[in-house]
């Protein structure tokens, strides 16, 4: 509970994303002020990929899709293997194809980008990085029965 008579002010979005926004003992301007400060503050600490909002947050992300950005940095991949461990040191197995959210089928095109992140092949012959992948329709996971 928020009690606002304590507060000088509240800013609350339900789940249908109506806004409500309580202003006591200030004047209105200065907490549009101050609005305009934390959003300039949210958007600099935004990550360089998309926001992809899982809408039961409170369920872990499965083991073999993290949640946190593919950095390159750091990673390594066992050629032998075909295994890449990104820059977290989460393992990726290049070897089997990896399917997305929009069921679209990925395999290893056997290179790397510049960054030293795998690029991947799509059904239709479109090369892209497995970060920018994931970010953009992830999570991906081990593909399941036949290739497409």
């Amino acid at each position: 509970m928020i009690d606002l008579n304590e507060q000088r002010l509240v800013v609350t979005f339900d789940q249908d994303g109506v806004m409500r926004i309580h202003v006591r003992g200030m004047c209105t301007t200065e907490a549009a002020a101050m609005l305009s400060l934390i959003a300039g503050e949210l958007v600099a600490s935004h990550p360089p990929f998309p926001c992809h909002w899982d809408e039961e947050r409170d369920t872990p992300a499965p083991a073999d899709r993290p949640d946190e950005p593919l950095p390159g940095d750091g990673g390594r991949l066992d050629a032998e293997r075909q295994v890449w461990t990104d820059g977290t040191g989460h393992t990726w197995d290049l070897s089997v194809p990896w399917d997305d959210a929009v069921s679209v089928r990925w395999v290893w095109t056997g290179r790397m980008d510049t960054s030293g992140v795998p690029l991947m092949r799509a059904d239709d012959g479109e090369v892209e990085s497995l970060d920018v992948i994931r970010a953009v329709v992830g999570p991906i996971a081990p593909g399941v029965g036949e290739q497409r």
